[in-house]
């Protein structure tokens, strides 16, 4: 029977070791509270009787605060232990969710909103502290505690313990009941917390063109509501916790109320004598106390539930099934044959068929939607293909070891993703165990040590936030630098110099033009220059190739 997300939580392995650990300490905070009230109602019986004096007690009263600081101890040791459980449990399912979205792929993300992951990802993980850390070592104390204490009652006056085994499970119904209503309003607030971390991380990716199309005062009115619609589920979260806190806290007082008049009738009939009368009053409360406190657990875990719904739902996600052949030593001879890709309803490739063989250079070009991207992204494994095949060296491509598939390619896209290491951190992102001077002779042939040698720390320099101290030109040279250091057989560029003026182009080309040797190279571009360092070029439009092969610009 399928659990849950919540209940696939509590099944982990850490997790059920916390509950077998808090149920031990239940165990023993319960037997040092019948320690600690009983030696306070012999030393209040023993007092008010004028049995012994105060200064004749000292050693029960020592035993009194040796109890109390032992069960505070043993509260500290449980809080301790549920949070480096909820810490280890985080880490690793933190751990689990980026492995499986690397294992998903760029296709996947492609179809997710960016800023919903990352809320998923750090706060919808940093959630489910509300479920480990507070709810589970609650719920395994008020399974321990109030039962024993119940019996000790019951043992000690029948009519006692009677009226807490009949006004605890009514606590327990109030407290579902209301939880209920939380849990309503706890999922409602983090759909719109989500929404948010979407429509925040959208924005600020296109705010450059809503401030030059005077549209940025519209998105933030857009933000404003969603922040505002946020608000409001947050509070009404804390309006059903707080009265839920006043019914759990109200059927708590009424219960006690009801136990220590009976008490009292019956002490002052002679039924019940006072050092047993005083003890059944003092473990009442104590009775609702974890009752009470695992009310206000079970609302801090409600904000995890549905976090932990949309984790275990992304852990979930079936992976591709990829192949484990391994890939053909040398430079591959790549085919697209009959290759058609759908999004939707359209065809983004419709039955392309493109010959790449070893060593050679193949431009693509096209208006924008054509294709190109699509090819780009079925070359390095990213889409496969709905009809058709993509074949290396004959084998279709998703028979082949992915990793081993990708390890032979390199990729220097339009927008090159530079990490906010250092420059040597980021050309090692080829091939991470590169040596220093294999990282400096990468950088040499992409034309760019000189002025990595006039950074203050060299290679080791980092290059902060989305490397600002470099220019266009320079991001791109670098990672044609992390292209040298992998050294891989084939090549694929996507408009690498879309975004150059025509003198930094140049310098750019000359390193494409020596790293293109001894490789095969699949470029796709907008611009005619760097046409000439290409053998042929493919065009394409609407997803086909229009007029096969056209002539490339002579080198």
């Amino acid at each position: 029977m399928d659990r849950g997300p919540t209940g696939r939580l509590l099944a982990l392995p850490a997790s059920r070791r916390l509950v077998v650990l808090c149920g031990l300490l239940g165990v023993l905070v319960w037997a040092l509270l019948v320690v600690q009230w009983a030696l306070v109602a012999a030393v209040v019986s023993a007092v008010a009787t004028g049995a012994a004096t105060p200064s004749a007690l000292s050693g029960a009263l020592a035993g009194v605060l040796a109890a109390w600081a032992a069960r505070a101890a043993l509260l500290g040791l449980r809080d301790r232990a549920a949070a480096g459980t909820s810490a280890r449990v985080r880490r690793g399912l933190r751990e689990a969710l980026l492995r499986k979205l690397v294992a998903l792929g760029p296709g996947h993300a492609a179809g997710e909103r960016a800023g919903e992951l990352v809320t998923t990802v750090t706060e919808g993980v940093g959630r489910l502290d509300g479920v480990l850390g507070r709810y589970l070592p609650g719920a395994a104390t008020a399974a321990v505690v109030p039962p024993l204490v119940a019996l000790t009652v019951l043992v000690l006056d029948p009519a006692s313990g009677g009226l807490l085994l009949l006004t605890g499970p009514l606590v327990l119904v109030f407290l579902w009941l209301t939880g209920t209503l939380a849990a309503r309003s706890a999922r409602a607030s983090w759909e719109t917390l989500a929404q948010l971390g979407a429509v925040l991380v959208d924005t600020l990716r296109v705010l450059p063109t809503l401030v030059a199309f005077g549209r940025a005062r519209g998105s933030a009115r857009w933000l404003a509501g969603v922040s505002e619609a946020h608000r409001r589920t947050t509070m009404r979260v804390l309006r059903t916790a707080f009265l839920s806190g006043f019914v759990l806290e109200l059927g708590a007082v009424l219960c006690t109320a009801l136990v220590a008049v009976t008490v009292g009738v019956r002490l002052f009939q002679g039924g019940l004598e006072l050092e047993r009368a005083l003890l059944v009053l003092l473990l009442t409360p104590e009775f609702f106390a974890p009752l009470r406190a695992l009310g206000a657990d079970r609302h801090a875990s409600l904000e995890g539930r549905p976090a932990a719904e949309r984790v275990f739902a992304l852990l979930d996600t079936p992976e591709p099934v990829h192949g484990g052949r391994p890939v053909p030593a040398g430079v591959p001879h790549v085919e697209l044959r009959g290759v058609t890709v759908r999004h939707g309803e359209r065809a983004a490739l419709d039955g392309v068929d493109l010959d790449l063989p070893p060593l050679s250079r193949t431009a693509l070009v096209g208006p924008s939607g054509a294709g190109k991207t699509t090819a780009v992204r079925l070359l390095l494994g990213f889409t496969a293909p709905d009809a058709g095949a993509v074949l290396v060296d004959g084998v279709p491509l998703g028979d082949l070891d992915p990793g081993g598939w990708r390890a032979r390619v390199a990729y220097v896209p339009e927008r090159p993703f530079l990490a906010p290491g250092t420059v040597a951190d980021n050309v090692r992102l080829g091939r991470p165990g590169a040596t220093d001077a294999e990282v400096e002779q990468a950088l040499a042939r992409a034309g760019l040590l000189d002025l990595v040698r006039r950074l203050p720390q060299g290679t080791a320099t980092p290059l902060g936030e989305d490397a600002a101290r470099l220019s266009g030109g320079e991001r791109v040279r670098l990672a044609l630098a992390r292209a040298f250091v992998k050294d891989a057989p084939v090549l694929v560029l996507d408009e690498p110099t879309g975004q150059l003026d025509a003198a930094t182009e140049a310098e750019v080309l000359a390193a494409l033009d020596e790293l293109a040797r001894g490789r095969t190279v699949l470029t796709v571009t907008h611009r005619a220059a760097p046409l000439a360092l290409h053998e042929r070029v493919v065009a394409l439009a609407d997803g086909r190739v229009d007029g096969g092969r056209v002539p490339a610009v002579p080198r």
